[in-house]
């Protein structure tokens, strides 16, 4: 590590975590693939006159997450993806480049954390 260069926490577990995940095949995905997938399925819910999206399948969720983290993640159709983890909350931060993330401990605090992070139900 350079003299002078300081790594928060977040920095330090990816730059440790990485060379392990990828030898056992895991890749992180890109900030920019994931806004591109995000952007391509939000001109589909455009077109279908759909305003918000509620991804609850588990290969759906890492496609346009990058986590593989147990959670659903709510996609509006404008505005940040809000992605919601049941366990690991660390670990998906450090998985996904998505910007909201919050954990999520029971189904029933689904109503609010959607509320609270779009402004509606």
């Amino acid at each position: 590590m350079t003299k002078g260069f300081k790594m928060d926490h977040a920095d330090w577990l990816r730059s440790e975590l990485k060379p392990l995940t990828e030898s056992l095949g895991f890749r992180y995905t890109p900030r920019e693939e994931l806004e591109d997938r995000l952007s391509r399925l939000r001109g589909h819910m455009e077109r279908a006159g759909i305003e918000s999206l509620l991804v609850v399948q588990k290969m759906d969720l890492y496609y346009l997450s990058g986590t593989t983290q147990d959670g659903l993640l709510f996609i509006p159709l404008e505005g940040k993806p809000l992605l919601m983890i049941r366990r690991e909350l660390e670990r998906a931060r450090l998985e996904s480049p998505l910007d909201k993330i919050v954990g999520l401990k029971s189904t029933r605090d689904l109503p609010s954390l959607i509320r609270n992070h779009w402004g509606r139900l």
